[in-house]
Parts: structure tokens; sequence; C-alpha cells
């Protein structure tokens, strides 16, 4: 494994040589290809995410009865712990429902198939 890395070094596009690789080492070789591109992987996708809840919208309580052409009442009822068909945020005092909760009650999606 310890030659694998020089690999990644040989950038030269004008030179001509061939490599003789044992099995392991190009094995290893592809495993630190992989490796690589699975943890950039994850970085992005942990950066979209974070950039989500930044982008994040949330509503009054009745802004939300608003955009739902529900009364608050019903957004109370689909709060309470026996339903739990959606989950206010509290900040402070306030009461606040995520948009896209909000877009997934009215295109029909149930919390547990947001697809």
């Amino acid at each position: 494994m310890n030659n694998v890395n020089f690999l990644a070094l040989m950038g030269d596009d004008t030179a001509d040589f061939n490599i003789v690789v044992s099995k392991e080492n190009l094995l290893a070789f592809a495993n630190l290809l992989i490796l690589k591109d699975r943890q950039e992987q994850a970085e992005k996708a942990e950066q979209e995410q974070k950039q989500k809840v930044a982008e994040e919208t949330f509503l009054t309580r009745k802004e939300a009865a608003a955009y739902l052409e529900v009364c608050e009442t019903t957004l109370w009822k689909w709060a309470k712990p026996d339903c739990e068909y959606l989950l206010p945020v509290r900040v402070g005092s306030k009461v606040k429902y995520r948009k896209s909760d909000l877009d997934r009650i009215k295109l029909g999606r149930s919390r547990d198939n947001p697809v």
C-alpha cells in the first residue's frame, strides 16, 4: 500500500511509461479512490442539508392556516401527540410551522412517506 499514493502524484501527460502493479496494490488504490469519493459525496450532502435548513421558511399559525386553507383548530389537531400529522416548531412562546411540512401536506404526502 505504501507505493499506491505515488500514482496520484504522476500527472505528467508527456510521460510514457508502463507500471506493474500487484492486484493487492491495485485493489488498495481502487478502495482509496472509492473512499475519497464517498467522503466527498458525504461532505456535499451535509453541505446541501445545512443550506436547506438555513433556507427553511417558517410560517406563523395564522399564515399556515391560510396557506393550507384550513382553520387554526385543524392545525392544532394535526399537531396533537396522538396525531402528529404536522409537527410545529416552538420559537420561544411562539408556534411556527415549516413551509416544507405544509407543502408536503398540500401535496398529500404523509410524514412517513415524504417523497
